[in-house]
């Protein structure tokens, strides 16, 4: 069961957060045209600010990394190069470390 500090139950909230004013947006506008660039918003954001961030700290923690959390922040604020970075400097390493 999740608990209220549970990162989860974080970025469910924040997604709530965010997506009531769109949707408020979206229906006083009414223009079903809208919908679509919302919906690839929704999209957006959680592949690359709840998905992305969440491998990159569950990845981070099963490597025992001590900067888990920066790592996830950075991915979260900018989004999809944090990850990247994360991949090359990190990842690579340990993966080069493991191999060889």
């Amino acid at each position: 069961m999740a608990s209220l500090r549970s990162p989860l139950a974080l970025f469910v909230g924040f997604f709530v957060f965010v997506s009531i004013p769109l949707v408020a947006m979206w229906v006083s506008v009414g223009d079903p045209a809208l919908l679509l660039p919302l919906l690839g918003f929704v999209v957006y954001f959680l592949v690359a600010h709840v998905v992305v961030p969440g491998w990159v700290y569950l990845d981070a923690k099963s490597a025992r990394n001590d900067y888990a959390v920066a790592w996830t922040v950075l991915s979260f604020f900018v989004p999809l190069v944090g990850a990247l970075v994360y991949l090359l400097l990190v990842r690579s390493r340990r993966d080069v470390a493991s191999s060889g």
